[in-house]
């Protein structure tokens, strides 16, 4: 089963480790599907920046396609 995480625990996650990637990754995603649109991509480009650092270009490349996605929603 799924477990849907709050975004409280993702900003918890980015407070304890500002490099978390996936944090600010899954938190743009909810952002930006539910319509808080900017702060959603703002988080989803902090990731791929932060995936580009860490050398996971896979990881970036969809980070850029969900921010593509978010724009056209």
């Amino acid at each position: 089963a799924c477990r849907i995480i709050p975004i409280a625990d993702y900003n918890k996650a980015i407070e304890i480790d500002s490099n978390y990637a996936d944090a600010y990754y899954n938190r743009g995603n909810i952002r930006g599907l539910s319509g808080d649109k900017q702060r959603g991509i703002t988080d989803l480009q902090k990731a791929a920046q932060l995936y580009q650092k860490q050398g996971s270009q896979a990881e970036a490349q969809k980070a850029f396609n969900l921010i593509t996605k978010v724009k056209s929603l």
